[in-house]
């Protein structure tokens, strides 16, 4: 409960003890004092009644001035925490997030993306947090930090300097629709020559997908844009709804579909249609046009998202998985 795996860790875990210890010291003290009165003015002991008391001012201001001045120290003690998490250094490694029906995707400065985060120990992380459809948050228990990403609202982020080498969890705090339980993603805290070691490695990764890709679409498809939409079904989260292995998640599994026959829900209607090219791009741009029956219409079009060179590969992707 008291970790100290962040910088920011203090600033929740001083505001919790100060709350905790003065709630159990005034119970207990609230406790003890009627305890007290119930013994001392108790009836046997004080047979005769004596006369009504009407006020009290000394008593008046005491239990007035005592919960305020309380009231007031916990609120600069949240606000002294608050301010320092939403005051990252200037020299904090920029990592762009972007939230979305179900996943997390993390993307660098130089364009490295990945669907879990890797930040280098002891250096200052500052998270930029964007939602592409509803409401999530990003919350990384052990680090003590969490920020909700807003659709439509900017400049929303959290930071952190993680202090100690390892692998945390991080969850969607705010419910967000049926999957929200598995918008899961990890932070990996590396030393420094380690997390060098993995960028230039997602560096040369990239470099090399934008090849195969430029190349496959200069020759008209290949080997290039089934990499890219590989890539793709990872980077945007797809694998969240739709399975590769045959598995029925939220949406239909990819593997096998293409050239199959799917009855699906057209203005409420039922009618047979054949997966093909036209179909999946009509699918990922109007996602309710056509409904699969047996499943909900959760999709969110990714009109503005993806570009017709990423469709498609992401057919010849699906294309790919027999």
């Amino acid at each position: 409960m008291l970790s100290r795996l962040s910088s920011t860790s203090d600033a929740v875990n001083g505001p919790m003890l100060f709350i905790a210890g003065t709630s159990i010291f005034l119970l207990i003290a609230i406790t003890l004092v009627m305890i007290y009165f119930t013994i001392r003015y108790h009836r046997r002991r004080n047979p005769v009644v004596t006369e009504e008391i009407h006020g009290h001012k000394v008593l008046e201001i005491v239990w007035t001035v005592i919960p305020t001045l309380i009231a007031f120290g916990f609120f600069w003690y949240g606000w002294v925490g608050y301010e320092l998490m939403k005051s990252p250094p200037k020299d904090a490694m920029q990592v762009n997030v972007t939230a979305r029906q179900w996943s997390w995707m993390h993307e660098y400065a130089n364009g490295v993306q990945s669907g879990e985060l890797y930040v280098p120990v002891n250096e200052p992380v500052q998270l930029n947090l964007k939602s592409m459809d509803v409401i999530h948050s990003y919350y990384i228990p052990a680090f003590k930090v969490k920020q909700d990403a807003v659709p439509g609202v900017k400049n929303l982020f959290l930071w952190f300097q993680a202090n100690q080498v390892g692998d945390y969890d991080v969850f969607c705090a705010e419910y967000c629709g049926l999957n929200h339980s598995a918008m899961l993603s990890k932070v990996h805290v590396m030393t420094r020559e380690d997390f060098d070691s993995w960028m230039k490695t997602e560096n040369e990764k990239a470099q090399e997908l934008a090849k195969a890709a430029a190349a496959a679409e200069k020759g008209g498809g290949g080997a290039g844009m089934v990499s890219l939409g590989e890539s793709l079904v990872k980077s945007k989260g797809c694998t969240a709804c739709h399975s590769i292995d045959g598995s029925v998640l939220i949406g239909p599994s990819y593997k096998g579909i293409y050239g199959h026959s799917t009855t699906v829900m057209t203005n409420g209607k039922e009618r047979q249609v054949t997966v093909d090219d036209e179909y999946i791009r009509r699918s990922i741009l109007q996602p309710k046009a056509d409904i699969v029956k047996g499943f909900q219409p959760l999709m969110p079009s990714q009109e503005g998202v993806l570009d017709d060179k990423q469709i498609d590969a992401l057919i010849a992707y699906i294309k790919s998985l027999k």
